[in-house]
């Protein structure tokens, strides 16, 4: 007999308790408990249940049907892909078949060692190659036996550049190898003593990071790190050497009613514009009540004219809690190095018709993006171009940036909210 629904939800609370050795009180969590289930929920599926969420699935009397999103993440705790795979796994087993019928006894045989032995070795080897081929072997997976330590301070209150000083402690996990990484970039992976409890890392760029704990191949913990700018903070960094950034002034950078940094101002940041470089303005705040499934941006931006770069291009990234939206605009003739974000959603120019972000950038651009209910709209010029519906919820926006490839400016930039509130506007001094 299959169970309900409220059953295997149920049986899906009583195992998470038992794998995370959560204390239940007449089936109700401590708000440690509560707090520690949500990171171990995010941590595996990247889904942040709110405390409030977890406190009613865990109330006594709670007899409702959770949405299937937070379905899905309460299994990826368990190990399960999906609810559905957890409820196959659940089913009861079939009935056992019937005894066989007794047949005569025959006379026993002695087999010969010789004979069994290549069946063996095949299985040997069957077995290695399924552990090889599955690309995680068990033994790889870290064992939790008890809390994580996972905390950062800075050194600088706002600005770059920011030392975080990050204190570990992973006592209570066995693993083979355990590392330290900055941000998304796996190339800033760092490997750490377990033994020890701090690493300190200096972020050069603005921006919301999210660093991690890692054992072996498996995320341990993640921790976000919000540098934030005092207004707009402009930095240039050549393609050769973009691991440390040149700061440029902010005095100066904004002209004829532009955020523009000038050529003149890059050759007295010592900038050599005569190679190929990147020129970026970030303005990195928690804008007010303005979250990523609900909100709208219109922008108005220019490339300066120059032949560096065969395929100049800019772009506008949005920074959120969990993800970023971003547009690239590129100039005509080179859509194929074209790309666009919407949260999960990535697209480029090689395997999706991005022709219409093929741009003379040389003249101001109007850009504009409307996210409702998380289908984003992108418009060029008042024109809707693209469409993408979303799936993910990634938090409150943290910041935005452009991007250049060479010297360029921003004539305007205008943010709101769902409510369509302006929580953020600038003219630069029009």
């Amino acid at each position: 007999m299959s169970l309900t629904e409220k059953e295997y939800i149920a049986r899906c609370k009583q195992l998470i308790e038992e794998q995370l050795r959560l204390v239940s009180d007449d089936g109700t969590l401590r708000q440690r408990d509560l707090e520690s289930l949500a990171d171990s929920i995010e941590e595996r599926s990247g889904i942040r249940l709110s405390l409030s969420t977890l406190k009613r699935l865990w109330k006594k009397d709670y007899d409702q049907v959770p949405h299937p999103s937070t379905l899905q993440a309460l299994v990826s705790v368990l190990g399960y892909k999906d609810w559905q795979e957890f409820r196959l796994k659940q089913a009861p087993l079939p009935a056992a078949p019937p005894p066989a019928a007794p047949v005569a006894e025959k006379r026993s045989r002695r087999l010969n060692p010789w004979m069994i032995l290549p069946a063996v070795a095949a299985l040997v080897v069957f077995s290695w190659l399924i552990a090889f081929r599955s690309g995680q072997p068990a033994s790889l997976k870290p064992v939790v036996k008890g809390p994580v330590t996972f905390t950062g301070n800075k050194t600088v209150a706002q600005g770059v550049p920011n030392t975080i000083v990050f204190n570990y402690d992973v006592r209570n996990v066995v693993a083979d190898s355990f590392f330290f990484q900055q941000s998304w970039n796996e190339q800033e992976r760092v490997q750490i003593d377990p033994g020890k409890h701090y690493y300190s890392a200096i972020y050069y760029y603005p921006g919301f990071h999210r660093a991690k704990l890692i054992a072996n191949d498996s995320i341990l913990k993640r921790f976000k790190v919000h540098i934030t700018t005092d207004g707009w903070f402009p930095l240039a960094h050549h393609v050769s050497r973009d691991s440390v950034p040149v700061y440029l002034p902010q005095e100066g950078s904004i002209r004829d009613g532009a955020l523009h940094i000038s050529t003149e101002t890059l050759v007295a940041s010592h900038m050599d514009v005569n190679k190929d470089f990147t020129l970026s303005y970030f303005n990195v705040r928690e804008f007010e009540d303005t979250y990523s499934d609900n909100f709208s941006l219109d922008t108005r931006v220019i490339l300066d004219s120059t032949n560096l770069n065969a395929c100049p291009g800019l772009s506008l990234v949005v920074m959120c809690e969990e993800d970023i939206f971003f547009v690239c605009m590129i100039r005509k003739g080179c859509e194929r190095n074209s790309n666009i974000k919407m949260g999960e959603v990535y697209e480029d120019g090689v395997q999706n018709d991005l022709s219409a972000f093929g741009r003379d950038l040389y003249k101001w651009q109007q850009l504009q993006i409307l996210v409702v209910n998380k289908q984003a709209t992108i418009s060029l010029d008042g024109q809707p171009v693209r469409t993408i519906r979303f799936k993910k919820d990634f938090g409150k926006i943290m910041g935005l940036a452009y991007h250049f490839t060479g010297p360029g400016g921003v004539d305007y930039v205008k943010l709101k909210n769902g409510k369509n509130k302006m929580v953020y506007e600038d003219e630069f001094g029009k």
